[in-house]
């Protein structure tokens, strides 16, 4: 598997969540599945010398996790960067400022050997 078809998979699945849920969108912004994507790589701490192949099936096994993370990013347009967003008496309180912590539950955190 490569990065670019990870990216396909992860938001496919998310448009197919949104869909689900009565949202109506052509098709779910790729700027999204890329920030979300780059996010998980650089936080599982892939080595350098890791190929985009080996960290692609990596991450293939979080797919969904993604997917729901590009749905959480989707939703908080307008409060990007904020953990607390306050608008027309609608108070929100999030677990992180981009994503949510718990994605790192199920990223796989390389550990190796030095």
């Amino acid at each position: 598997m490569t990065i670019q078809e990870l990216t396909t998979n992860v938001q496919t699945k998310a448009l197919t969540y949104l869909t689900e849920s009565g949202e109506t969108l052509a098709s779910f912004p790729s700027s999204i599945v890329d920030f979300v994507i780059e996010y998980a790589i650089n936080e599982s701490h892939f080595p350098t010398d890791y190929k985009d192949e080996q960290i692609a099936d990596r991450l293939k096994r979080c797919t969904n996790a993604l997917a729901m993370a590009c749905i959480e990013v989707y939703s908080r347009l307008g409060a990007e960067g904020e953990s607390k967003h306050d608008e027309n008496a609608i108070s929100r309180t999030y677990d992180g400022a981009w994503i949510s912590t718990r994605l790192h539950d199920v990223l796989p955190n390389f550990v190796g050997v030095i």
